[in-house]
């Protein structure tokens, strides 16, 4: 619930609502926070009140949380660990592809070009190190020249996490 000014009125006519329809309220997870002062995370996004490096002006900033993030670069690990190796590549690669795409499409929302700049890169650092496993090759230089990002995209069609944000800002 947002509230401009006081929130003991409304915290206690919502609690009223939710007794109306026989719900509770869970107090360990309820928590007052100032968003002016500090952030909060709500359904894997963070939220706080940044101020326009260019207007000055105060917007709601939208991105990933940290937790989330964390999140889907432990499921490509686990996606392009040593032991998957024997699997055909397609699989492994679907298998990314359609973690990738979820998230992308759940994340992909305000203020998430930085988060979405990090996963894209590290998607391309697993396939990647996944490729020089299954090859045998031990030098990351060569690995590189061997396995550009372009062609993780267009030979083994890892799926490309956009890297600007679904749109900017609301227009009336």
């Amino acid at each position: 619930m947002l509230c401009k000014g006081k929130v003991d009125v409304p915290l206690a006519r919502m609690r009223y609502i939710m007794d109306k329809l026989d719900l509770k309220l869970n107090e360990t997870k309820t928590h007052i926070v100032d968003a002016r002062q500090g952030s909060f995370n709500f359904l894997g996004f963070e939220i706080r009140v940044s101020k326009g490096r260019k207007s000055g002006k105060r917007y709601a900033h939208v991105c990933p949380s940290t937790k989330s993030l964390a999140k889907i670069k432990e499921r490509m690990k686990q996606l392009t660990t040593r032991d998957r190796t024997p699997i055909p590549l397609d699989d492994i690669v679907g298998s990314m592809n359609a973690s990738l795409r979820g998230w992308t499409n759940y994340f992909h929302y305000k203020n998430s070009s930085s988060a979405l700049s990090k996963v894209r890169t590290y998607a391309e650092e697993r396939l990647r190190t996944h490729l020089m496993k299954r090859h045998k090759v031990k030098d990351r230089g060569i690995g590189l020249g061997r396995f550009p990002s372009q062609q993780l995209y267009q030979r083994y069609g890892l799926y490309k996490v956009p890297t600007t944000a679904g749109w900017r800002s609301a227009h009336a």
